[in-house]
Formats: C-alpha cells, structure tokens, sequence
C-alpha cells in the first residue's frame, strides 16, 4: 500500500523538505557572513574561514540531513540517526584516547614534533634535516637544512665536552643556533679569535631568569671568568611574564591537542598552503623575501618585563662578582629592526611602519647599564653595518641569525674577550 496519495502526508513532506532547503540556505549564508579574505595571521580554510566559522554551518548542515531523511521515510530517518550516533561515539571514543595518553594526535598528524634543545639531555648525538622556522610555519617553500646537534655533560650544545670555560655565554635560541654547524657558531668563533675556551649555557625558548637557574644548577665555576648574558629584544620579554607567572614547561591548552584540532589545522594547511602571515608580516631587500615572526605582539601590554629582566640581571650580575667573575650583557635587536630600514614592504603588510614595532628593551637596558656600570655590546650597529654592506645576518625565512649574523656577533664580542 502507497502513501504517494495520501495528502496530509504529501502535505508533510513538502513542510520538511522546505525545512530542509531553510536549513541549508542559512548554512550558505553564515558561511558568506563568516567568510573574510583579507590576509590573517592565522591560517584559514579555504583562506576564508576560522575552524569556529563552519560549526554553525555544519549544525545547521546536519540539521537539513536530518529533516531530509525525515521526509524520505522512518526509516532512513532512523538510519540517519545510527549513522550519527555511531559516528559521534566512534569520535568520542579517539578523543578519549588522546585525553588518557594512549595516542598523541599531534604526533599522529606530524604537527608537532619534539624540539632539540628545549631541554638539557647531556650527550646527544644527533643528525637529521630541518627547515627555516617561519618559511615552514607559513608554507613557504624552501630548501631542508642539514644539520648535527651534539651536547656536552651539562645537556648545552657545544662540540667540545668541558666541565668549565673561560667565558660562558648565556642565551636562547639565538646562540643554539640549530641550522648552523657548531663551527659557524658565536661560540666557537669568538674561542677561535681569543684563544680562550668557551661554553654555551642556552636552551631554546627560555629568558633570562630561566638561562640563571640552567647556570647555576651546572656548578660552573665561575672565579677569573667572563659570564656574558645575551638578551633577546623579539622573545625575552614574554619569556620574562612566562617566568613571573610560574608558567614554564606548561603544556599547551588541552583542546590543542584534540583529535578535532588537528583535523581542522590539516585542512587549513590542505586548503591554504601558503598562510596569511607570510603577506603580513614580510619584506623585499632585491628580490628576496625576509620574514618577520615578531612585531608589536612581542612587547605590547608588557613593557613592565624589561624592569624585571634588569632587575634579575642586577642580581645575577652581583652573584657573579662574588664569586670572583665578570658580567656582561649583550642586547640582540630584533631582525625587524635590523631589516626593516632596508626593507620594501607590500600594501598589505602589517610592518609597514616597521618603527612603531620596537620594543622598549633597549633603550631600557642602556639606562640601566649606565645607572649601574655593569658592561652592555649593543649589537645593533654592526649587524646593521653588515646588512647595508649586503651580508645580511639573517636566514631569509627564520627568526634567527645565519652564519653572517654569528661571524658579527662573534667579532664585536672578541674586543670583550682579549686573547691569551
């Protein structure tokens, strides 16, 4: 027996599927009220949307199945409705495992890998390829590096195992220096130049406070020596207000490393390969393009840290003096603020007024190196002297310096340093 003549249920079925078509017509348009084509810092999908922007959609897209199925018959209703309830539960239960430790979903995914150098491990031998960091967050293409990371017993990347130098140079990233080989390195070209034996004591992703407490858990001794404190103008200022807030080594925020998150991060990779960023925040010097992680974002809101760094630095530098040694700081200027003045920045670049993105931890730390007679190398005018001469002292796609950047450093440090 047909049901195709019976008028209320005609009646019905053209109510559901005009529901239907409603339903669907109001995902189509949040999707066109959500959808944003200017350049973001984020990558979208399709370059238009956030992953926030489609949920509406996709309720409301999901809502227009279910009343069509509705419309079709009981029954494919009902199968609507296993299909998403096994569904919902086979997601739930990959969730699950994630949250209990039994798979990491960024791993899975390959968006998050284990970083060298985030952690004093002594002895490592390692060897592999890497890319420049920015050129690869933004789906720039460019050439792998090749590169070997080897530590000493204290877990810091220097080639020759030494229980104690003659200067120690503290910092960040900035002197790990992970693309480079070793031998390109601050380090081992200010030890070339001055003869005098020289140990990195630098994690990546830490301040100052933090590279303090890494020196004095290796008992390094410290009487006759030279300890020089390199201070990063684009990081140190939020790795000062991590340290303040008792925030270091905390994992990133839980619904980072959901199943769901690394779904939405592959399709905005699949369907914009090339990220906003990389319009926003980059620059011509000829025909090359430099990019720009760090902007106003590195300082605004907490301009107080630089009070807090020198004031650790003043405490630290004291330590040191009493226990027979010397202290010296070294300021490391943003790339941007090296580049910028060279720089052709397109219409859309959010640098454009590279200026108004330097911070206030220079001119802070030469009032306080005044006011308290503790050394400070300003390595701003040499690697600006080196990049207007044309020997750029960054990778084009990295935050951090190439071999040119540590060939001026190492220079400008070996007037500190006197030779044997």
């Amino acid at each position: 027996m047909t049901d195709k003549g019976d008028p209320i249920l005609v009646r019905r079925r053209r109510v559901l599927l005009a529901c239907c078509f409603a339903l669907a017509a109001l995902a189509l348009a949040s999707l066109v009220a959500s959808a944003d084509s200017r350049p973001s810092d984020q990558r979208l999908l399709f370059g238009l949307w956030r992953g926030r922007d489609l949920v509406l959609a996709a309720s409301l897209l999901i809502g227009a199945g279910a009343v069509l199925a509705a419309a079709v018959s009981r029954s494919a209703l009902l199968g609507f409705l296993a299909t998403g309830i096994s569904t919902a539960a086979m997601y739930a239960l990959l969730e699950a495992a994630g949250a209990i430790g039994l798979v990491s979903w960024p791993a899975v995914f390959g968006l998050r890998a284990p970083a060298l150098g985030t952690k004093p491990v002594p002895h490592l031998d390692i060897a592999g390829t890497t890319f420049q960091d920015t050129a690869s967050r933004w789906g720039l293409p460019s050439e792998p590096i090749v590169f070997r990371y080897r530590t000493d017993r204290h877990g810091f990347r220097n080639d020759t195992d030494r229980a104690e130098a003659d200067i120690y140079l503290l910092g960040d990233s900035v002197l790990v220096a992970a693309l480079l080989p070793f031998a390109e390195t601050v380090a081992a070209r200010l030890e070339q130049t001055t003869r005098r034996s020289v140990k990195q004591v630098a994690l990546i992703g830490t301040g100052p406070q933090e590279q303090h407490r890494l020196f004095r858990d290796a008992r390094l001794e410290v009487s006759g020596r030279r300890v020089i404190q390199f201070v990063f103008e684009d990081n140190d200022l939020r790795d000062s207000r991590r340290f303040r807030r008792g925030s270091l080594g905390a994992s990133p925020s839980w619904t980072e490393d959901t199943l769901a998150h690394q779904v939405v991060l592959v399709l905005q990779r699949f369907t914009q390969p090339v990220a906003g960023a990389a319009a926003l925040r980059s620059c011509k010097i000829g025909e090359q393009t430099y990019t720009f992680l760090w902007g106003r974002h590195s300082f605004a809101g907490i301009e107080e840290e630089a009070g807090a760094i020198s004031d650790h630095l003043l405490r630290f530098a004291a330590e040191v003096r009493a226990r027979g040694g010397e202290f010296a700081v070294v300021f490391v200027p943003s790339k941007l603020r090296v580049l910028g003045p060279l720089c052709s920045f397109p219409a859309s670049s959010a640098l454009r007024d590279y200026a108004s993105h330097f911070g206030p931890l220079r001119e802070h730390l030469r009032k306080w190196s005044a006011a308290n007679g503790i050394a400070l190398l300003d390595l701003t005018e040499p690697l600006l002297e080196a990049a207007r001469a044309g020997r750029i002292p960054w990778f084009w796609g990295d935050t951090h310096w190439n071999a040119e950047g540590h060939a001026v450093a190492a220079r400008a440090l070996s007037a500190w340093a006197p030779s044997k």
